[in-house]
């Protein structure tokens, strides 16, 4: 794959403006500075929320990512032995939010004195990159508005660290990034008083507004197009309630309203967008663990007094949701729920989250999965991280052995499949819907082929139909069951599934179906045993009947 033409086709969405600050980046570079550290007057109240597992498991002892490691001494905050986003996990100290004990919050000022003992910023590092310390900032603000005991060296550090972080914004990535560098300044901001503070909220407020209409779309689903990401955003504008309610006088009413109107835009997406386990779908880069839990989000906002309509679903009929903007559609009952993915590669500036998974869908029956996108186990640069990427790890259509969207390196996307002719169209009575999209990513990278792929739902069956129009050479369906899915029996043309209390029937017209071992990643750092049906395309179209029946 020559270099050039994929740079060009990589490089060509990014905004002038993250141009030019890659350039500025390299040339103007943050400097530490003491900052006399004053806490400003509490105004309001603080609600403590547990988000997540406990890391801190010792004096040197950490867990993150499911692996286990040592900080025994300096040089292990940085050490090259372990993943980026392993050291990276170490300095955001969200154990801070775990649960804990009187004797974990020993442990957890004993880690913060360790690391600004060991970290000082004259040796940069991990610690000292831009996203690291934006989660950082907030959750050692968290952790003292929450009681956790305090002193100057660690009031001045914070500021230190806010101040750093003021220097060096991430206006050439945007996204997600520069949205919690935003949120780490008005902590910061809120949380100090003085000159000093009043600039770091003043910077922050600034873009805020601009952001939040930008990365929140009208469905209310988050513009980087992944249901963990979107979990991420929706507890960073929790918290940020959470921190106006404290601070009622630091932030604009308005703003104020725009972050709440939001979180419950945000709250009605995530229950759209997940499955009969109440947990997140498989879109993109997704996995457990990362973001709160749903149930969690939920206890969250309750506690801050942020009333969430509940989606009502029947056995009878079926509930349709287009997100338009989003590029999803939804389908559920109270015992069924699938999602598809009819959306664009997105946003197109910043696709580093983005997955080949054009036209993919993820099915669950009851509270159990059966049909599942293959999930996001690792970060970094591998062969792995890019088959996880990779088209043939999601429930869709692979055409002659080539993703969908040209993803490589760890986070980069070149040519990338845009939908057409998307439709959706459901009958007065809510018994039936059918949606379909044509993409075109492999037309982009020469191969003169559309993929087409309509969905007919009932109450109890899935008919999906596959259409090429074009040429090509081969042409494979992947549908990826759950571990706990059993395969009762299968044939070339027919398949029985078991899944809990529903026995799943599919038969094909137009494709001979085998039966492959592969892995599905839940978490980071999880592989776990799984079968998935490879079905070979023997004519331009596929159709899949699926059926299933209470046991």
């Amino acid at each position: 794959m020559s270099s050039i033409p994929l740079y060009f086709h990589t490089l060509k969405y990014l905004k002038f403006s993250q141009l030019y600050h890659r350039v500025l980046k390299k040339l103007k570079h943050p400097k530490p500075n003491y900052i006399q550290a004053t806490r400003a007057p509490l105004k309001g109240k603080w609600f403590t929320q547990t988000l997540n597992q406990k890391k801190f498991l010792s004096d040197t002892d950490v867990c993150f990512l499911n692996h286990k490691g040592a900080v025994k001494d300096a040089a292990d905050w940085n050490n090259s032995d372990q993943e980026k986003l392993w050291l990276y996990n170490l300095h955001y100290f969200d154990d801070l939010s775990s649960e804990h004990s009187e004797s974990q919050q020993r442990l957890q000022k004993a880690w913060i004195e360790k690391w600004i003992l060991e970290n000082p910023p004259e040796k940069g590092g991990n610690g000292w990159e831009s996203y690291t310390l934006s989660l950082r900032v907030v959750n050692w603000t968290k952790a003292f508005l929450s009681g956790l005991e305090s002193n100057d060296e660690m009031l001045s550090s914070l500021a230190q660290q806010a101040d750093f972080l003021s220097q060096d914004l991430e206006k050439h990535l945007l996204g997600n990034h520069y949205f919690v560098n935003l949120k780490a300044l008005i902590f910061a901001g809120c949380y100090f008083e003085g000159q000093e503070a009043n600039g770091w909220l003043e910077l922050a407020l600034k873009d805020f507004e601009k952001e939040l209409k930008e990365q929140v779309l009208a469905d209310g689903g988050s513009f980087e197009l992944s249901p963990m990401y979107h979990a991420i955003m929706l507890t960073d504008l929790l918290d940020l309630i959470n921190l106006f309610k404290a601070y009622p006088s630091r932030v604009p009413s308005g703003t104020i309203k725009l972050v709440e109107d939001l979180a419950v835009k945000m709250f009605i997406w995530l229950d759209k967008m997940s499955l009969g386990d109440d947990k997140i779908s498989f879109f993109n880069d997704s996995a457990f663990g990362i973001a709160p839990s749903n149930e969690t989000l939920k206890s969250y906002a309750t506690s801050l007094g942020i009333n969430i309509p509940k989606l009502e679903m029947s056995e009878k009929h079926l509930d349709v949701y287009d997100l338009k903007q989003t590029g999803y559609v939804s389908v559920k009952t109270s015992s069924m729920n699938l999602i598809a993915d009819i959306a664009e590669v997105g946003p197109s500036y910043i696709p580093g989250h983005a997955h080949a998974d054009t036209l993919s869908f993820e099915l669950s029956l009851g509270k159990s999965r059966v049909f599942v996108n293959s999930g996001t186990s690792l970060y970094g640069i591998s062969e792995e991280r890019l088959r996880q990427r990779g088209t043939a790890a999601h429930n869709t259509v692979v055409v002659n052995k080539t993703n969908s969207s040209q993803v490589w390196s760890g986070f980069r996307v070149a040519k990338r499949a845009n939908v057409k002719n998307r439709f959706v169209k459901y009958s007065t009575c809510k018994s039936k819907v059918e949606f379909s999209g044509t993409q075109n990513g492999y037309i982009k990278q020469n191969i003169k082929c559309l993929h087409s792929r309509s969905w007919n739902v009932a109450l109890n069956s899935l008919t999906i139909t596959d259409t090429l129009s074009g040429k090509y050479d081969n042409a494979t369906s992947y549908l990826h069951l759950h571990p706990d899915v059993q395969i009762i029996e299968y044939s070339p043309e027919r398949c029985v599934l078991f899944s809990a209390n529903h026995k799943i029937e599919l038969e094909l017209v137009g494709g001979q179906l085998s039966v492959e071992e592969s892995t599905w990643h839940p978490e980071f750092g999880i592989s776990e045993k799984n079968q998935t049906l490879v079905i070979e395309l023997m004519s331009s179209k596929l159709i899949t009947n699926i059926q299933w029946t209470d046991l």
